[in-house]
């Protein structure tokens, strides 16, 4: 066996793929098979479903060593294939398919604790859960014969990735249209019996199946990171919902406290890598932040490589696939306030990535300045870029704490991302003049002293020092121009 390959589960994957596509959007190719791989895929497909769902619907773990049950990474690979054909669609609506998944979950380790998102095998059983799923939610709102109808149009059929994108997207609008604002209803229809076929009926999710696949995926959220930036186009819109209602409903006794910390954690890292914006669920989305501020992580810091992955995350959300810009078309200040808050809590100040990250959100803040240098700059560009310097405070604030040779040279490549993106002139640039109608709202004082305030936080030597006495002067400066921004 090669350290690189588990002979149950297949490749070890540990970072990035190449592969992220950023919009859900982008035209897919068209798979060709031939006939006798199709009928294979048929067979060996409808053989993994009816094995899950005896798994699902039984009290056993699973047997990797029995041939006549397992289901193998071969028959999840023939499985995810079948997933581009039709007539796999009306094979999903098994909610016991759902918690046969999660128990293979579970049962895939590595360092002696449940690690799915390391092997090539969680991967596609990850997959094909989220697919069922999504399909299931489809059935609870009476929308799936019409998703059906439109599912099987020549166009959409032998699409490379099967129909987990397409249906993905149907489900995350689905949610936007029944239950946003009336969860309380559909979470009712979640926890009783319905009839998904003509001889059983079940409930679509046990809360504490969720809690489980919640542990394991906060367990293993490093790699559970890679796996949904590699997997942009499932947008786990369903799996979260539907956690966060489990959440909501659920009793705040210290013995699910953990749940609830982890499902805190899980979704935060999500909202680095989901389509749209966070505050797409409203009232939902402001309930899980408040429940964050309320319940302080006992997690263990992240590492240094941990850190990486999250800034990265962060980073080619920000600047990812566009050929004319090194900006994506829908970054902006405001985007990066918001992840950014979702962000810096997670890494550590050993990681060297940070300096992409300072260089990222400068040129992010830097895009939005009108093209015009005598036009005043919007006032909602100005109060994120704020937001964005207070977050740079707290950062070099952490940075200057540090005294060892890793953190000084850390430090130093900071500042030289603040001087190379100029931030000093995009202070310069926030402020309007004392009196024009861009400072009716005393936006002057407001910039000014948000540059003070930023210029505390960095060392009074070597680049930084410079870095100070320019920003200090040209404060001064500014404070001759506008005489009355101080009181």
């Amino acid at each position: 066996m090669s350290d690189s390959t588990h002979p149950h589960w297949g490749r070890i994957i540990d970072d990035y793929d190449g592969t992220y596509v950023y919009d859900p959007k982008t035209a897919r190719e068209k798979v060709s098979h031939s006939q006798r791989e199709m009928n294979a895929f048929h067979t060996i497909g409808a053989e993994a479903i009816n094995r899950l769902h005896v798994l699902g619907d039984s009290s056993v773990d699973p047997d990797w060593n029995d041939p006549s049950s397992c289901v193998t990474l071969s028959m999840f690979k023939s499985l995810v294939a079948y997933t581009a054909f039709p007539c796999l669609l009306l094979k999903l609506a098994d909610p016991f398919v759902i918690r046969g998944c999660i128990k293979l979950l579970k049962s895939i380790t590595r360092f002696g604790r449940p690690s799915p998102f390391s092997y090539e095998y969680g991967y596609l059983c990850f997959r094909i859960l989220l697919l069922v799923l999504d399909y299931c939610f489809s059935f609870v709102t009476c929308e799936h014969e019409t998703w059906l109808r439109n599912a099987i149009k020549p166009k959409n059929q032998l699409l490379k990735g099967g129909y987990a994108p397409m249906l993905s997207s149907a489900v995350s609008e689905l949610i936007d249209k029944y239950m946003v604002g009336n969860s309380g209803d559909y979470y009712k229809h979640f926890l009783k019996p319905l009839p998904w076929t003509d001889w059983y009926t079940t409930p679509l999710i046990q809360p504490q199946d969720i809690r489980t696949l919640t542990e394991i995926i906060d367990q293993d959220r490093k790699h559970f990171l890679i796996f949904s930036r590699s997997n942009y186009s499932l947008r786990l819109s369903a799996l979260l919902f539907t956690t966060l209602q489990v959440m909501h409903h659920t009793p705040p006794t210290p013995e699910h406290d953990p749940f609830v910390q982890g499902f805190l954690r899980v979704y935060t890292r999500n909202l680095l890598i989901a389509p749209g914006s966070p505050c797409g669920w409203g009232w939902q989305h402001d309930y899980v932040t408040q429940v964050a501020r309320e319940h302080k992580s006992t997690g263990q810091p992240l590492d240094a490589e941990d850190s990486k992955l999250v800034i990265r995350a962060y980073t080619d959300r920000l600047t990812i696939l566009s050929d004319s810009s090194p900006l994506h078309p829908q970054a902006t200040p405001q985007l990066a306030a918001e992840l950014l808050q979702y962000v810096l809590p997670l890494v550590g100040d050993d990681c060297d990535s940070l300096v992409s990250l300072i260089r990222v959100t400068i040129k992010c803040m830097w895009k939005d300045m009108p093209d015009d240098p005598e036009e005043p700059v919007p006032a909602e560009v100005i109060d994120p870029c704020l937001e964005l310097f207070e977050n740079f405070k707290n950062l070099f604030e952490r940075l200057g704490k540090r005294t060892d040779g890793t953190g000084a040279s850390t430090l130093a490549a900071a500042v030289q991302a603040l001087i190379d993106e100029n931030i000093n002139g995009l202070f310069e640039r926030l402020i309007p003049d004392m009196g024009s109608p861009g400072d009716e709202d005393g936006t002057s004082s407001a910039v000014m002293e948000a540059r003070l305030d930023f210029l505390e936080a960095l060392p009074r030597e070597g680049l930084a020092g410079a870095l100070v006495a320019r920003m200090t002067a040209n404060n001064s400066t500014s404070l001759v121009n506008n005489p009355g921004a101080w009181h």
